[in-house]
């Protein structure tokens, strides 16, 4: 017959008075078999939850002392006020008045501009970003990044907010991104970065020769690649 080392008190019911007599009733209720030289764990597992109750015994006391300090920080505050109505100090009043409003202010604002902030990554930034990956060549999003965010903004229009093109100027145009696209894309100081933005058309090999695989000429890149290490090389 196999003993378990631990049993409950129904278990141990449904043994027999000979195989009772090898178990001993534990302070939980549960019976353990009587095993002569095992280590006593009683000692540990009391010194483990006087710890434990000591842990949390600090962690109330401290909540409770923080709690205390706010109350009297708060009482302190209101004796003050009351002392002030009742000698009439007016300044005193007004000040603490507009203390309490600019920091209500000051907090709805900072949340406010998080709000703005979220809002615009998750448009401005987003279509910004799908843009330049779009336009440029390979490793030359980030430099079209903020040429492109420059252009885009978020117009109010009572409860809703639409993206819209800004002209260079700065001002809120018709344009849409499609004609923002053709615009980076036509524009001469950007070509060395814009995806395709010298491709000849024709298959012509130009008259340059490769050096360390990198074509003499711009115009000789026909691929992305080609056109990332000539950049790189003549820079």
């Amino acid at each position: 017959m196999t003993f378990e080392f631990i049993l409950n008190e129904e278990s141990f019911n449904a043994l027999d008075e000979v195989h009772q007599a090898f178990y001993t009733k534990q302070d939980d209720g549960n019976y353990q078999l009587a095993v002569n030289g095992l280590p006593d764990t009683k000692g540990l597992k009391a010194k483990h939850d006087e710890l434990l109750g000591e842990t949390k015994a600090e962690r109330e006391k401290r909540r409770e002392l923080e709690a205390k300090l706010a109350e009297l920080e708060a009482q302190k505050e209101k004796e003050a006020e009351e002392i002030a109505k009742k000698a009439g100090d007016i300044a005193t009043l007004e000040k603490s008045y507009q203390d309490k409003m600019a920091k209500s202010e000051s907090d709805w604002q900072a949340k406010y501009d998080a709000a703005q902030k979220q809002i615009y990554d998750l448009t401005v930034g987003a279509k910004a970003n799908e843009l330049a990956n779009e336009l440029a060549i390979k490793g030359s999003a980030d430099v079209l990044l903020p040429h492109i965010q420059n252009r885009l903004t978020l117009e109010t229009d009572g409860d809703s907010q639409k993206l819209r093109v800004l002209d260079k100027q700065g001002n809120i145009s018709a344009l849409t991104i499609d004609d923002l696209k053709q615009e980076f894309r036509a524009n001469d100081a950007f070509k060395p970065i814009i995806s395709g933005g010298f491709a000849s058309g024709s298959g012509a090999v130009g008259g340059g020769t490769a050096k360390n695989g990198v074509p003499v000429k711009y115009s000789d890149c026909k691929t992305d690649d080609e056109k990332l290490a000539w950049l790189k090389a003549n820079n």
